[in-house]
């Protein structure tokens, strides 16, 4: 399985990964902690150990507005999902994403349920992309199973509607620009928006290296 993280290491990780929404850039993030995570093959006490450390790292943000919480459990790794769940509920509230989520079987009326619904879509779909291929590498150690998710996950992440759909639309090829996601309209300001990011993630581990815990760079919701 690897080495299971503590509560400190998944600091660093939500630190390292997740800056733009502790800074309240974004409403979302989602990283990987690799190992096997399987509810069927996977040992209790790995998933017993990362709830802890989750817990952990949602104690100190509390009062902030951000939550944390393993979205899926995997046998190619645990998927944590650092989220603020009013701003993510606002952004699909968004009638484009919205539409787009309830033609897929999400009811967007309910934060919660979506979040329900798309846990249960990776952890099936990594299911079945795992099934007869324990002899290849784990997809995870190339491309974070990115193959695995289904189109909407971009929603659930923040990303702008316009890239979303051009996404679905070109099934992920033609798109005019790169960076935390693939762009598909208005690139000037998708690439202001990753720059951005770029310069969070880099003063947030900085100041996680000189001492800042969470609960201090999780900057508070407003409303």
């Amino acid at each position: 399985m690897g080495v299971l993280p503590d509560e400190r290491e998944l600091e660093h990780a939500i630190v390292r990964h997740c800056a733009p929404t502790l800074a309240a850039l974004k409403p979302a993030s989602l990283f990987n902690v690799p190992g096997n995570y399987s509810r069927e093959t996977g040992p209790d006490e790995g998933r017993r150990d990362l709830e802890e450390a989750v817990k952990g790292c949602a104690r100190q943000m509390r009062g902030s507005g951000v939550a944390v919480r393993v979205l899926a459990w995997r046998g190619c790794g645990a998927l944590v999902y650092v989220y603020r769940p009013l701003e993510l509920a606002a952004h699909l509230r968004d009638p484009r994403a919205a539409s787009l989520l309830a033609d897929r079987g999400y009811d967007p009326a309910s934060l919660e349920a979506c979040l329900d619904a798309l846990a249960a879509r990776l952890e099936r779909d990594a299911g079945r992309g795992a099934a007869g291929q324990r002899a290849r590498p784990c997809p995870c150690e190339e491309s974070g199973c990115a193959r695995d998710f289904p189109h909407e996950m971009g929603l659930f992440l923040g990303y702008p509607y316009a890239d979303v759909a051009g996404f679905i639309e070109h099934r992920g090829r033609d798109y005019l620009a790169l960076g935390p996601w693939k762009v598909y309209a208005d690139v000037d300001r998708a690439l202001a928006t990753f720059a951005r990011f770029r310069r969070c993630a880099e003063a947030y581990l900085r100041a996680h290296r000189q001492g800042a815990d969470l609960a201090r760079l999780a900057v508070p919701s407003i409303g």
